[in-house]
């Protein structure tokens, strides 16, 4: 009948919901692609995940690496893997695509 009390830690964690999403919400900071949300929320998930990263890789993985080639190829020049990730994620694609080309060809090409 007696349950072992839990650590101090381990309650810590629990009310304080540790995750990024928890940590944004509660803070209310947007999601770094709510400008780009087609339908005003972006779902957080795997594709908005994977998104997010090819932007990071894009911009700030050396020049000519593998990590940043495939993030240009998925983010510029991807037909439809592109373009379903951000349908999953709520993100208008088209929008988004626009914005990374027209950003500092420094920066993206």
């Amino acid at each position: 009948m007696n349950r072992p009390l839990q650590s101090l830690e381990e309650l810590l964690i629990k009310s304080f919901d540790l995750n990024l999403k928890g940590l944004r919400e509660r803070s209310g900071v947007p999601h770094p692609l709510s400008k780009f949300a087609s339908n005003g929320a972006i779902k957080d998930g795997c594709c908005a995940d994977a998104v997010l990263q090819f932007i990071k890789d894009l911009t700030l993985s050396e020049p000519e690496s593998a990590r940043r080639n495939n993030a240009a190829w998925f983010l510029l020049e991807s037909e439809r893997a592109f373009f379903v990730a951000c349908f999953e994620a709520g993100v208008d694609a088209e929008k988004l695509r626009n914005h990374l080309l027209n950003c500092d060809g420094t920066t993206v090409r």
